[in-house]
């Protein structure tokens, strides 16, 4: 099993349209792929058709109030074949702060806590970088950062990297950041291929060629509650999160070579 972190700071950047897409490509592959919501907006376990305030599913936040529940009792099948997800909710960040204030042991989130049948582990983080994602980056094996191709969402990326570099000091040294990608690519504008192009120039080969482009098949998707693979699997954004998941894999492998 992988655990695989995506996460940004700064809100809007497809962060959560990445971990539902790229968890869905995973298990479109035949790979056993667990998400994690762990962002209080459940966007993610909205975009999978899981909504608390509609009906009285268990979430991630009443497996921490719980404390030493087995998580598999929280986890849900998705629409989506191979894809589960342990769902969300809003309450998650009042309790979560509460509970760390109050509790003495180091992690809420285990990485034992994650039944062993998966693959791979997907954790949707959420963009304040606060205990929760410090949480989900000690117990990860790599980092995935979607950064969207505006100027300003590079100012906003150093924050992410200095989170990441404290958690590799002091937390988890293993922790390695798997690589970067452009999100929200707009083709018809210069100023989003200079950011793709400085990326490439700060990060190298550290930066994934697929970059995920605008399409509006990617918001219907969400609203239909759906990854776009099986709302449109024929769209540009489908394509994309699947040519982005091949070099995921490849990257992987390597990696695990070393």
């Amino acid at each position: 099993m992988q655990i695989l972190a995506i996460i940004n700071n700064k809100g809007g950047v497809g962060k959560t349209t990445s971990a539902v897409n790229l968890a869905a490509a995973f298990a479109e592959k035949g790979k056993k792929t667990l998400l994690v919501d762990l962002d209080p907006a459940a966007s993610a376990s909205l975009h999978l058709g899981m909504d608390r305030t509609q009906d009285e599913q268990p979430t991630i936040c009443d497996y921490l109030l719980n404390g030493a529940q087995n998580l598999k009792n929280y986890i849900y099948p998705t629409a989506f074949q191979g894809l589960d997800c342990v769902p969300s909710e809003p309450a998650l960040s009042e309790f979560y702060e509460e509970m760390v204030q109050e509790a003495e042991i180091d992690y809420f989130i285990k990485p034992d806590d994650f039944p062993d049948k998966y693959d791979f582990v997907f954790l949707d983080c959420p963009p304040n970088l606060g205990n929760l994602a410090y949480n989900a980056l000690a117990i990860s094996d790599f980092v995935l950062i979607p950064v969207q191709t505006q100027f300003l969402a590079l100012t906003g990326l150093e924050l992410t990297l200095k989170t990441v570099q404290k958690v590799q000091r002091h937390l988890n040294p293993d922790l390695q950041i798997l690589g970067y990608f452009g999100t929200q690519f707009d083709r018809r504008t210069r100023a989003a291929k200079e950011v793709v192009q400085l990326l490439n120039k700060r990060f190298g080969k550290e930066v994934f060629r697929t970059v995920i482009g605008v399409n509006t098949k990617l918001v219907e998707a969400y609203n239909a509650q759906k990854p776009i693979l099986s709302y449109a699997s024929s769209a540009r954004g489908a394509k994309e999160y699947r040519a982005l998941a091949d070099e995921i894999l490849k990257r992987l492998k390597k990696k695990s070579k070393v």
